[in-house]
């Protein structure tokens, strides 16, 4: 009689797939329970760390799906949507100007630095620049304590990209 058990089961499994799959049809309440809805965790150019946490990404695996989309810095991200399907949307920020010359490159590319308010170390010493020079380059952006920052890049023009925990948005 387990093979009795066995085929419940698998009738069981296959009306309640073919349920939800009606349910998720019909109402788009449901839809959006059953397969969840589109995130934004950039928006304008601004990390989103509550869409990060809800979506359960972290700040390495948003900065890999940004390099398999070729975009190697938050800085030039104006929006990134994380799909339901798992895949990110990027909309690149426009540069207003175009440059006809070439910055001279420090580093070969953007690399974090501070990392939810924690400077990385191993980071800061492969750039062969110290904490000192990270906080200087924090005060001169006005940033009043490394716990304010949520992530910080060094570019490869030697500037300082930073995200802060509170985002403030231009309307």
């Amino acid at each position: 009689m387990e093979i009795d058990k066995g085929v419940y089961s698998l009738l069981g499994w296959t009306f309640l797939t073919i349920a939800m799959g009606y349910l998720g049809m019909k109402s788009k309440k449901a839809r959006h329970l059953i397969t969840g809805e589109p995130k934004i965790v950039i928006k304008q150019g601004k990390v989103m760390e509550k869409a990060l946490k809800q979506v359960r990404l972290d700040i390495e695996s948003l900065l890999g799906m940004l390099r398999q989309q070729n975009v190697f810095s938050i800085k030039d991200v104006e929006y990134a949507i994380l799909e339901i399907n798992g895949n990110l949307s990027v909309m690149q920020k426009q540069d207003k100007k175009p440059n006809s010359w070439s910055k001279t490159l420090l580093f070969p590319t953007s690399t974090g630095v501070i990392y939810d308010g924690k400077a990385n170390e191993d980071a800061l010493k492969d750039l062969h620049v110290d904490n000192n020079w990270l906080h200087k380059q924090l005060e001169k952006a006005g940033v009043n304590s490394i716990d304010d920052v949520f992530y910080a890049e060094v570019q490869s023009d030697g500037s300082l990209y930073i995200d802060y925990k509170k985002d403030k948005f231009n309307s």
